[in-house]
């Protein structure tokens, strides 16, 4: 059976709903949906991170970030799970095996979704403005040293502190983030902790990430030893069908 519809207004009348909760560029944005425990396991709310997706496309666009706070969430069809960057030595994908990552959209206009089960340690997401983009370019062509690294302990905490950036999944819930022109989001994987000198034992919580075109065209690529866990072919094959159906009506 397909999933059901349902929308943000479904949402609001059974949850505590805060909109416009971060500033970025002075503006307003964001939308953080508190789902009360005791609906967990009720549907919409046990629903996959690409019903969340689906649904809510339009408050992705409006609200650029819509957070769920300790919500569980289905790791169906995940495209990656992303731990420390040590605990994927066997990866050659720079996503995977990298402590920062320049600013980008995930296959734009399509939205990504980011679950944690548990608090991260060491690794957050960082989200910029374009503003805070063009700061970040402009750090990174004068600076003379020190590459990536050196650009994000300079760059995040003052996008954060001038309100040009915020830093992300570092605590339970699903978060959905916009990659469309919508609200200009750019985002990176940053460190915020320095891990310990045994760094080999020191494991940070996996955050699973949702990205439609990443499940139907990449999904081993991204990350080759995820399996087979977790794999749904029936809500792989929704997904293809909704994408289909959304560049028939676009």
């Amino acid at each position: 059976m397909q999933r059901q519809p349902f929308t943000l207004d479904d949402l609001i009348r059974e949850c505590e709903v805060e909109s416009g909760h971060r500033q970025l560029d002075g503006r307003p944005l964001g939308l953080r949906i508190r789902v009360p425990e005791a609906l967990w396991q009720r549907y919409p709310y046990n629903a996959t991170a690409y019903a969340f997706l689906q649904q809510l496309r339009g408050a992705i666009h409006e609200y650029g970030l819509v957070e769920f706070p300790d919500l569980p969430v289905n790791p169906t069809n995940h495209t990656l799970a992303q731990r420390a960057p040590w605990q994927h030595g066997y990866s050659t994908n720079p996503y995977m095996t990298d402590h920062w990552q320049h600013p980008h959209q995930d296959t734009p206009p399509h939205p990504t979704a980011f679950w944690l089960g548990g608090p991260r340690h060491f690794f957050a997401t960082w989200v910029v403005s374009q503003q805070g983009l063009e700061a970040w370019q402009h750090q990174l062509a004068s600076q003379r040293e020190g590459g990536l690294a050196e650009a994000h302990r300079h760059c995040v905490p003052a996008s954060v502190a001038d309100g040009t950036g915020w830093l992300i999944n570092r605590q339970p819930g699903l978060v959905l983030l916009d990659n469309s022109e919508a609200c200009r989001l750019y985002h990176a994987r940053t460190r915020v902790a320095e891990p310990p000198a045994e760094s080999e034992q020191a494991e940070d919580e996996p955050m699973y990430a949702y990205n439609e075109t990443g499940l139907l065209h990449y999904i081993d690529q991204l990350d080759s030893r995820r399996g087979t866990e977790h794999r749904c072919p029936r809500d792989r094959a929704e997904v293809e069908a909704f994408l289909a159906a959304e560049g028939r009506s676009g």
